[in-house]
């Protein structure tokens, strides 16, 4: 489980940098969002992922699957009158 959550680690550490980059103007948004889509894709990074949320007793984030969607609540909580 340990090297699962360094694996998580290190892949928002590097996604991190690519928005870092997005902000500073050195690259831009669909670059950013490429690249990190590649980290998160990487076969190591969905196999942590896969590995750890089998731990989470968090909600969906799909309606069909009988959760709450955590974007719902937000939208629902941000919305304007």
């Amino acid at each position: 489980m340990k090297d699962q959550v360094t694996t998580l680690m290190e892949a928002l550490r590097l996604s991190q940098l690519e928005i870092e980059k997005l902000r500073r103007k050195r690259q831009d948004l669909t670059t950013t969002v490429d690249h990190v889509e590649a980290i998160l894709s990487d076969p190591i990074v969905r196999a942590a992922i896969d590995n750890l949320e089998t731990y989470t007793g968090s909600p969906s984030v799909v309606p069909e699957q009988g959760g709450v969607s955590v974007f719902n609540v937000y939208a629902d909580r941000n919305r304007l009158p």
